[in-house]
């Protein structure tokens, strides 16, 4: 469960396994967005110090994915980095990468900052606004 900063991305590693696959035998659209969900996780992890699925403290509001290549069995990489932030949400913007660096698919996820005990969308504190400023000061 890592990832590396790389080029203003928080970049993982993951290899696309057989069961990812549809009849047609390519990744099937919709697990695309696993991978999303994967790289925007590891990037919420590494930017806030969280380490368990509990200290994820949002939801997601809108997510989109443009797809450019098939992807079949073989070695990919999630490049998350933080887009635009606001009051109480955010930006998720996101690549998936062939081996070699070619775009198989694009994203931009909004995600709501979310008070879990509460089930209401709660304010970005200035403590997670710094720590969100400093992943997208990565990316530039």
């Amino acid at each position: 469960m890592s990832g590396t900063w790389r080029d203003g991305w928080f970049v993982v590693p993951h290899q696309v396994v057989l069961s990812d696959l549809d009849a047609f035998g390519h990744v099937n659209n919709a697990v695309f967005f696993r991978y999303l969900e994967w790289g925007r996780t590891l990037l919420w992890f590494a930017a806030t110090g969280a380490r368990e699925p509990r200290e994820i403290t949002f939801i997601v509001a809108h997510a989109d994915c443009d797809y450019r290549r098939q992807l079949g069995v073989e070695p990919i990489e999630i490049a998350t980095r933080i887009g635009e932030i606001r009051n109480s949400s955010f930006e998720f913007l996101a690549e998936i990468r062939k081996e070699g660096g070619e775009v198989a698919a694009t994203s931009k996820v909004v995600v709501v900052l979310f008070d879990w005990a509460r089930q209401s969308k709660m304010s970005i504190d200035e403590t997670l606004r710094r720590k969100l400023t400093e992943c997208s000061r990565a990316a530039s």
